[in-house]
């Protein structure tokens, strides 16, 4: 072989050989944004609630949390109840300062849309109902987990960036490798209830030459039963992140949360069996 020729081969064999090794080194993800970066967020979600006497089937398989068996259940359509809730909430996130503890971020909501839809019918459409100019301010850790300490925060605001539990890793990761968050959410069946969720997260992949991060998570729900409540929950998740490691900032998730509980309802009467599915997504992306 001649020696442009060996230079070329040699060329062509070093380029490669680091973008494959870069692959494999452990990269940290974290959300750290600089002061002064402004984030426009949106954010749509869409409970699906399903409720007929416990003895009944509501449809839930547990198939997302690899069930394998589910006892019989017989048919009870003249006794189903349904509500659809969708809601979509246009957001900004403004870095007011960055701390030892994270970022501190001013949340101001643009417009809220929703509907609630009784019955079997289609969901209906969101329409506007709320539009303010008003801030709340919340710190973000490295890690994702968000604490709004404005007590005026309005529910939606709350529900956009307040139940953002820690998600990502506090350790450098390889893509392929894996992390388990366990984490509390509320039960929107039963107010004041919560579950608890025990998650696995995967870093599937490294694109834009290692900019962005594709986050895989799947995971079980169970009641936690702190409250005092004894009833039974089960239930699973499943979902994608994608974090923007140059802005250091989740731009992207997507998940779904199946649930069913048996719960007694608050104006008495027979337990009742309750299925409830959330899909939600939410964006972020920096303003012009």
């Amino acid at each position: 072989m001649g020696i442009s020729r060996r230079v070329l081969v040699t060329a062509i064999v070093l380029s490669l050989f680091p973008a494959g090794i870069a692959s494999a080194q452990p990269v940290l993800l974290q959300i750290r944004p600089r002061g002064g970066d402004t984030l426009a967020v949106r954010m749509e979600q869409k409970v699906e609630m399903t409720g007929v006497p416990s003895g009944c089937a509501t449809g839930y398989s547990g198939a997302g949390r690899g069930a394998k068996s589910v006892r019989p259940q017989r048919e009870c359509a003249d006794s189903t109840r349904r509500m659809t809730s969708v809601m979509q909430v246009f957001s900004k996130a403004i870095v007011t300062r960055v701390t030892g503890n994270g970022a501190v971020i001013l949340a101001v909501t643009d417009s809220v849309r929703s509907s609630l839809t009784s019955g079997s019918g289609p969901a209906a459409p969101p329409r506007k109902v709320r539009s303010s100019s008003a801030g709340i301010e919340m710190v973000v850790a490295p890690d994702g987990r968000a604490t709004v300490s404005d007590a005026d925060a309005s529910d939606e605001l709350r529900a956009v960036f307040g139940q953002m539990p820690a998600t990502l890793s506090r350790n450098a990761v390889a893509v392929g490798e894996t992390w388990v968050r366990r984490m509390r959410i509320p039960i929107s069946s039963e107010a004041g209830a919560t579950s608890i969720v025990v998650a696995t997260f995967r870093l599937d992949s490294l694109g834009r030459n290692g900019d962005i991060a594709h986050i895989s998570m799947k995971g079980t729900l169970s009641h936690d039963h702190r409250d005092g409540s004894d009833s039974e929950l089960d239930g699973w998740l499943t979902g994608t992140m994608q974090l923007d490691r140059r802005l250091a900032w989740i731009t992207e998730t997507r998940a779904v949360i199946d649930v069913e509980s048996i719960v007694k309802p608050n104006t008495g009467g027979d337990l009742m069996r309750v299925r409830t599915r959330i899909t939600q997504a939410l964006s972020s992306k920096p303003t012009r």
